[in-house]
C-alpha cells in the first residue's frame, strides 16, 4: 500500500479542528494524559464538509476529494494485512483509529481518513455519540478504540 502518497492525499483534502482547549488534561482508563492540539477551533467557519470524530472535527473538501476518489479507491485495495509484525483488522472489518493510525505512523491521519472515506461513501464513521454513548463513558470507551468505520463498501 502506498501510504505516503495516501498521505499527500489527505493533506490536500483534508484537515483536523479541534473540540476543547489547546491543552487538556484527562484520565483515560486510569492513565493521566496530556493532549496538545495545535489546529484551528471547530467554531470557526470553514469551507468544505464536517466529520465528528468524537476527539476532533475533521474538514473534507469533498470537491478535491472526488478528484482523487478513484486513486483513493486503488491504494485502499492494498491494505495491508499486517504492519509492524502484528495483525490488522481488514478496512471491511471496520477497524478502530487506533489500529488504522498504526499502519498510517500516526492517529490523526486516520481521522482524516475516516471522515474521508465518509465523503466519498467508502464507510460511515461510527463514534460513541452515534451508538447513544454520552459523558464521560464515551471519552473512555473512545479513548479505548470506539471511533471506529463500519466497513469498507468499494
Amino acid at each position: 500500500m502506498n501510504v505516503h502518497r495516501l498521505l499527500e492525499i489527505l493533506e490536500e483534502t483534508t484537515y483536523l479542528l479541534r473540540k476543547g482547549e489547546p491543552v487538556t488534561e484527562n484520565v483515560v482508563a486510569g492513565v493521566k494524559v496530556v493532549q496538545i492540539e495545535n489546529f484551528p477551533h471547530k467554531s470557526q467557519v470553514e469551507p468544505g464538509i464536517k466529520v465528528d470524530c468524537h476527539f476532533v472535527v475533521v474538514v473534507v473538501d469533498k470537491p478535491t476529494a472526488k478528484k482523487y476518489r478513484d486513486e483513493v479507491l486503488d491504494i485502499l485495495k492494498d491494505w495491508p494485512s499486517e504492519s509492524w509484525g502484528q495483525a490488522v483488522s481488514k478496512l471491511e472489518e471496520g477497524p478502530s483509529y487506533i489500529v488504522v493510525g498504526g499502519v498510517l505512523g500516526d492517529q490523526g491521519s486516520a481521522f482524516l481518513l475516516f471522515a474521508l472515506g465518509q465523503v466519498l461513501g467508502f464507510w460511515n464513521v461510527v463514534t460513541p455519540k452515534s451508538l447513544g454513548i454520552t459523558g464521560p463513558e464515551a471519552d473512555e470507551v473512545a479513548g479505548l478504540g470506539l471511533v471506529m468505520i463500519d466497513g469498507f463498501k468499494h
